[in-house]
């Protein structure tokens, strides 16, 4: 009888059937889908929190520029009297030709109603030898006798206050320029039209004044104060819908953008009306006060949108999607979540059209925010009442 011969060779170069390939191939394509399916989701993730990062940044940068401002506001006016501080100076410039005008207060603000961006005006200078106060008698147009004028250099700009009333804020008020301090008296300085030499760049040729006007108030005795080579009136506001800008009114620059993504900005006055030292809850403030040298600190709120454009999937919705921040969770400022909302407007800055599950890109509820805030101390104001 033959032997049964076996032939396991030969079967195992059959390779693999019909089933097997389409087992195989079906393992491979849900591994490609979940792969998909994590590749999403991370970049989903990957994009919110760099969108978040953004606006961390943003915010950070934004506050720490206006807190920068707001803690030299002051400078160079703290002691000013209640008749002096918050006069409206008159000033005139040469470069571009204009005249204009501005108050004499450390700090402004030009609130808006509704939660809508505020406006904050922060007056300071930057002299290295003088921010106190002097007083001066025989005075001319163009001439002041200080009691003491070592702090008054050529260049320096400063505030000729006039004429004080009774109440607060009733000086007449200029913006002049220092254009000589060597009289031999040693007391008289000049604020002329004359073409002179800067202390601050001795070796450059003469110029001249540039916020001089050869008409200064009429009295021969008042108060001046020195606010340097190079004072600022910085006023902060929000540009496009989405831009913190900082324009300097005296010297009349372009608006520099500080930071972009913020689309809200809202500050208010910190001032001591019982005279107490403190600042109680009840005496934060949106109006002016009546007497400026009672203001005592700020504080601010900004507002920070994200970039990334988001939904939320939600089958309980008719559109399938729920936005990230609903009407419900629209953010406030200053510790108040019921009066204190901020405005909230489509992306392109026109009125909220939208509802929570309106899922475009001009809904703000489909974007992620953040709000920065801080209580400012005017620390010149504060010694000019106490030094």
């Amino acid at each position: 009888m033959r032997a049964r011969t076996s032939f396991p060779s030969r079967r195992r170069s059959l390779g693999l059937s019909l089933v097997e390939i389409l087992v195989g191939v079906a393992i491979g394509l849900i591994g490609i889908v979940a792969i998909f399916q994590a590749i999403a989701v991370w970049s989903k993730h990957t994009a919110t929190t760099s969108s978040g990062g953004d606006a961390q940044v943003a915010g950070t940068l934004a506050l720490f520029n206006i807190e920068r401002d707001l803690k030299q506001a002051g400078h160079g006016i703290g002691r000013a009297v209640t008749q002096v501080m918050g006069c409206t100076v008159a000033a005139t410039d040469t470069t571009p030709a204009r005249a204009f005008n501005f108050g004499l207060r450390p700090v402004q603000i030009a609130a808006s109603a509704g939660g809508a961006p505020d406006q904050i005006s922060v007056l300071y200078g930057d002299s290295s030898f003088y921010v106190e106060e002097g007083g001066f008698t025989d005075a001319t147009a163009s001439t002041k006798k200080l009691r003491r004028r070592g702090g008054f250099k050529p260049g320096d700009v400063a505030v000729v206050a006039v004429n004080p009333g009774a109440s607060a804020a009733t000086a007449t008020c200029q913006l002049v320029q220092i254009t000589d301090d060597s009289d031999p008296d040693g007391y008289t300085v000049a604020h002329s039209t004359a073409p002179f030499t800067s202390f601050y760049a001795a070796s450059a040729p003469a110029a001249a004044s540039r916020f001089n006007s050869g008409v200064a108030p009429g009295a021969v005795a008042g108060t001046m104060y020195n606010l340097g080579p190079q004072p600022r009136l910085d006023v902060w506001s929000i540009q496009n819908n989405r831009v913190l800008v900082r324009t300097d009114v005296i010297h009349a620059t372009p608006a520099a953008q500080i930071a972009e993504g913020v689309i809200n900005l809202k500050a208010e006055y910190g001032v001591d009306n019982n005279a107490d030292g403190t600042i109680s809850a009840a005496e934060w403030q949106t109006a002016a006060p009546a007497d400026w040298r009672q203001l005592l600190a700020i504080r601010v709120a900004v507002l920070v949108r994200s970039r990334q454009f988001e939904r939320n999937r939600d089958a309980g919705s008719a559109s399938g999607v729920s936005a990230v921040t609903p009407t419900a969770a629209n953010p406030y400022y200053f510790g108040d979540p019921v009066g204190r909302k901020f405005l909230m407007t489509n992306v392109d800055g026109t009125p909220d059209a939208f509802s929570d599950t309106d899922g475009v890109p001009n809904n703000w509820r489909y974007y992620r925010y953040r709000v920065y805030e801080r209580v400012i101390p005017l620390r010149n104001m504060l010694w000019g009442n106490w030094g």
